[in-house]
């Protein structure tokens, strides 16, 4: 199986890599990376997971459904519907008042294909934005 590790700082990627591996092997071991960066007097040390849901257009191929047989939820005549793990460990945070704020994060998801990939280094960034969406929906509404 192919794993999607990104490691986003500052809402940018920093790194990203996929790695060959079993998805909680490749998850313990960028856990382990995590912890060596982590400064235990700044911040928390958090693992969260998410499930993610991705559009895949059909025919699939064998090699992509079996990659994806387990987290498949539906489909329609055009597109499976599938809802992948993602987790997101965040190493360097802090609390702003009663708001939560990622400053470095590792994001781990199975590898799908290249549409799911740049979704999640979107996903990314936006975990580790300075602006969040909060921010920016409440600048959109005194506008």
């Amino acid at each position: 199986m192919k794993v999607l590790v990104v490691k986003s700082e500052n809402g940018q990627v920093s790194k990203k890599d996929i790695v060959d591996g079993e998805l909680p092997q490749v998850l313990r071991n960028t856990a382990t990376l995590a912890l060596k960066e982590w400064n235990e007097n700044l911040s928390d040390f958090i693992i969260m997971k998410d499930m993610y849901e991705i559009h895949i257009p059909l025919p699939l191929k064998p090699q992509t459904y079996e990659m994806l047989k387990n987290y498949i939820k539906s489909r329609t005549k055009s597109e499976a519907i599938a809802e992948i793990p993602i987790f997101v460990i965040s190493f360097d945070n802090e609390w702003v008042e009663s708001d939560f704020k990622d400053k470095k994060v590792y994001v781990v998801s199975p590898y799908i294909d290249d549409k799911s990939e740049n979704e999640l280094l979107e996903y990314a960034k936006q975990v580790t934005s300075p602006v969040q969406e909060t921010e920016i929906e409440e600048a959109e509404e005194e506008e």
